[in-house]
């Protein structure tokens, strides 16, 4: 199954609408393409934070396979915060509790996945906008 998608930052959830497969942006972004995005998250802010948060949809995911959703405000804030050893101790968790050999994804393209998703959380403050994900797995 292919699935495509990317984490990106927005303004707010009326401009966060417009992303989707297809659809050219200027937001900035770091893809997440061959995942379940909305899995990892809730994966990412366990190991992080101890927590799960409840993900907010702005396009339930229904038939045609395309859903966005906010990112949680609190793994927001502890990808900004985190350090290296911290990022790859969590993609080592994430990719240790693959289960579906389709979601499967290297310890390296995890890290490096989640290097560039603390980044664009760092920079989200001082750019004032919110982390989004869209991802499409027809």
């Amino acid at each position: 199954m292919a699935r495509t998608g990317e984490f990106f930052l927005a303004r707010d959830d009326e401009s966060a609408l417009r992303v989707g497969p297809r659809r050219s942006h200027d937001f900035p972004a770091v893809p997440c393409d061959g995942i379940y995005p909305d899995d990892a998250v809730l994966k990412w802010e366990a190991q992080l934070t101890g927590a799960e948060s409840a993900i907010r949809d702005l396009v339930p995911m229904a038939n045609d396979g395309f859903t966005i959703f906010a990112v949680p405000e609190p793994l927001c804030m502890a990808l900004a915060a985190a350090e290296s050893d911290r990022l790859q101790a969590t993609a080592l968790a994430w990719t240790g509790a693959t289960t579906e050999p389709d979601d499967e994804i290297s310890l390296e393209n995890a890290v490096d996945l989640l290097q560039r998703l603390s980044a664009l959380a760092s920079s989200r403050v001082e750019k004032q906008l919110d982390l989004y994900c869209w991802y499409f797995a027809p």
